[in-house]
């Protein structure tokens, strides 16, 4: 299957062959994106509910609202998920996936070029692959920068990477502290 993605103004339009109309994903507020990126990376290592998971990828095609008590972005309403509804009504899974991933790619930090990467690295596994470690690298790169040791004041990244930076005012950086073998008792003089 091939897909096309182009940024036209602020969305993303994503053209799926055989299918007349382009599948329009809008951008999401930026704490939204971040919270869909930290529950899909948290969600690669097992540690989410598939339920939480399927309403990430519902967010990253249809939008999101905030529920201030919860502090938590949610899904549209179910009368709002247009793109989602059209996704599962003419689409086979595989192409859903091609349509849902590169949505969920430029909801982060990526943008356009974390949807480049999941085409170029092929779509399906593939591409998610890809993508999905173009987007760690690149969050490893941003925990860095923004790393309270930097010296910058800058404010430090609220996503799940840690950070690993050192300092920046020439002073050795601390000893990191290292599991311990116990001693091996000397043998018995003779």
């Amino acid at each position: 299957m091939t897909i096309h993605a182009e940024q036209v103004g602020r969305d993303l339009h994503i053209s799926v062959e055989g299918i007349e109309a382009p599948f329009v994903i809008r951008p999401l507020p930026g704490r939204a994106g971040l919270q869909a990126t930290d529950t899909y990376l948290a969600g690669s290592f097992g540690s989410v509910d598939p339920v939480e998971m399927a309403a990430v990828m519902i967010m990253v095609v249809d939008g999101a609202v905030y529920n201030e008590q919860l502090d938590r972005w949610f899904p549209v309403p179910v009368d709002q998920q247009h793109t989602y509804t059209r996704i599962g009504n003419e689409l086979s899974q595989s192409e859903a996936e091609s349509v849902i991933m590169p949505a969920f790619f430029w909801q982060t930090l990526l943008g356009i070029a974390g949807v480049k990467a999941y085409i170029e690295g092929g779509e399906g596994i593939a591409g998610t692959l890809k993508a999905a470690g173009a987007l760690t690298q690149r969050l490893a790169l941003f925990a860095q920068r923004t790393s309270p040791n930097s010296g910058s004041g800058a404010p430090t990244s609220t996503g799940s990477t840690p950070t690993t930076s050192s300092p920046r005012s020439g002073a050795k950086p601390a000893k990191r502290p290292q599991d311990r073998k116990p001693k091996k008792p000397k043998p018995p003089r003779q």
